[in-house]
């Protein structure tokens, strides 16, 4: 369980005292430049915990809009995907998934009808996209070394359809491996009251598809829709998981969870600022939200009703706001796009390998525009609330897919993680004083080889010594940059390449991937 860090050294108490007072004296709207946060020792030693666990094979993953795949048999998408190293690709994705016409390869002709009442609706022109057929699909999985996950229509299509197009997709060889029933059904919309009134109705009708599907495909692994819901949350949501007891949740391999978090800023945005709308000082508050909802999830009670036994499957997670806006507030958007959302959703993923039951985490988006896709879809695909035109070049990786590339390239093909101390351990004050730590990494290990990933979230250069992670010289690669710079593509960050041993300097804001191709010092 993830805890609120602490540390006795007297340095790092000087710096948290220094720190809130610097957050709470400071208008952000004056400063131009960061300053100094860590009262920092000449060299931090890093060096492997006792916290491990295996690693999954197919634990990075991306989830799919398939509505906004324009081509599975594009090189230069594949070439893109590629970048960022994933194993599984979550198909057809989310919302999407609950209307989805698998011989079509697009929505259902009566999509405005089956969604009447939901609040988010189709574009006119994804109603028309039929560019997603098995075909077509198969091709792109294979250019890309990649599995699906399979999300099954429960809303608007019929259990036999749908193992009909499981075992269509085995024909063309595709791997029918691992199966999710449904898209978020728990939301409390009158479209998923009428297909499913109580979470109840959906737990006998997840218990009869599971037996339907293992019948015909034995070695799948089947996961049922799960909420991590809270107290004010719809008697819908909070009772849902409680209804998958006792015989779906039995029958299941897996639970799944959507989590998305957000900035926790308070401040008001100031008329005629350009974007992105946070200020130097504000940066510790937002990189500290991952940690503070990661900390809060640990203790949900909802969350412990998943047996220990059972998988959990993320598999939707990044940032969030409020893109929609609303009458009190015009412009939402704040932080999308940046380079502190980078780090934000690598975060995520690292933490993610706490719990031992998480086997699987799917970014979203893989592609579309720089409010969630880790790859642009075209050339218009950053998203400024301050109507600036932002180019980008197509098919490059946002803040997010580049984090994430380093980290999927880290855990390909590797069977063991562990995470990472740092003595001293320096610390960063978020929201409601909540305490995170600056450097934050994991290591990943199969047989002779051993790679890590760590992250730098204070606004300084840090020394770390590798003697206790590493025998010799290892390789590494390393992007960093200013967080309110915004990322059209992986070129405008700042990459470092090259080799080190026994220390790194790890920059400012940076997420560093280190290799060697050797087993690690214990």
């Amino acid at each position: 369980m993830l805890k609120n860090y602490t540390s006795s050294n007297s340095w790092l108490n000087f710096f948290v005292v220094a720190s809130l007072l610097l957050m709470s004296g400071c208008s952000w709207q004056k400063k131009t430049e960061n300053k100094s946060l860590l009262a920092q020792p000449s060299t931090i030693t890093a060096s492997v915990s006792s916290v491990s666990r295996p690693l999954p094979e197919n634990y990075a993953c991306f989830n799919v809009n398939s509505l906004l795949v324009k081509s599975w048999q594009n090189p230069e998408f594949w070439q893109a995907v590629n970048q960022l190293h994933p194993q599984l690709l979550r198909i057809p994705g989310g919302t999407e998934s609950n209307y989805w016409d698998w011989q079509k390869g697009g929505l259902v002709n009566n999509v405005r009808e089956a969604m009447a009442g939901y609040p988010i609706q189709f574009r006119n022109k994804d109603i028309r996209y039929s560019a997603s057929k098995l075909e077509d699909i198969q091709v792109g999985l294979k250019e890309t070394n990649t599995s699906p996950i399979f999300v099954l229509n429960l809303a608007t299509s019929t259990l036999e359809s749908q193992l009909e197009m499981l075992r269509t997709a085995r024909d063309l060889g595709i791997p029918i491996k691992y199966i999710e029933l449904g898209n978020e059904l728990y939301i409390n919309v009158p479209n998923y009251r009428r297909a499913f009134p109580t979470s109840a109705d959906y737990a006998k009708t997840a218990s009869e598809w599971i037996a339907a599907i293992k019948q015909e495909f034995p070695t799948a692994e089947v996961a049922l829709i799960g909420v991590a819901a809270k107290p004010k949350d719809s008697n819908r949501r909070r009772n849902w998981l409680k209804n998958l007891l006792p015989s779906a949740m039995y029958q299941a391999d897996a639970v799944t969870l959507h989590i998305y978090k957000g900035h926790g800023l308070d401040s008001q945005i100031e008329p005629n600022s350009s974007y992105p709308f946070f200020s130097p000082e504000e940066v510790p508050l937002i990189l500290g939200q991952p940690f503070r909802g990661w900390h809060n999830l640990q203790n949900n009670d909802q969350l412990k009703l998943i047996p220990d036994n059972k998988q959990i499957w993320i598999t939707e997670y990044n940032f969030f706001e409020n893109i929609f806006g609303d009458k009190n507030q015009e412009r939402q958007q704040r932080v999308m796009g940046s380079w502190t959302h980078g780090l934000y959703a690598v975060t995520m993923s690292l933490l993610f390998l706490e719990d031992s039951r998480v086997t699987i985490a799917c970014n979203h988006v893989l592609t579309g525009n720089s409010r969630f896709a880790a790859i642009f879809a075209n050339k218009g695909s950053f998203v400024n609330p301050t109507d600036e035109n932002v180019i980008v070049e197509r098919m490059s990786l946002s803040a997010t897919g580049s984090t994430l590339s380093l980290l999927g390239e880290a855990t390909s093909g590797m069977s063991e993680a562990q995470k990472i101390n740092f003595s001293p351990s320096p610390t960063l004050v978020g929201k409601k004083n909540f305490e995170y730590p600056a450097l934050y990494g994991w290591m990943f290990r199969n047989g002779a080889n051993s790679q890590a990933v760590i992250i730098n979230l204070s606004n300084q250069n840090i020394k770390i010594n590798l003697e206790q992670l590493f025998d010799s010289s290892v390789s590494y690669q390393q992007y960093s940059e200013n967080p309110q710079t915004l990322i059209t593509g992986t070129d405008v960050l700042k990459l470092k390449t090259g080799k080190a041993f026994p220390e790194i300097t790890l920059p400012a804001y940076s997420v560093t991937k280190l290799a060697e191709p050797k087993s690690i010092s214990q």
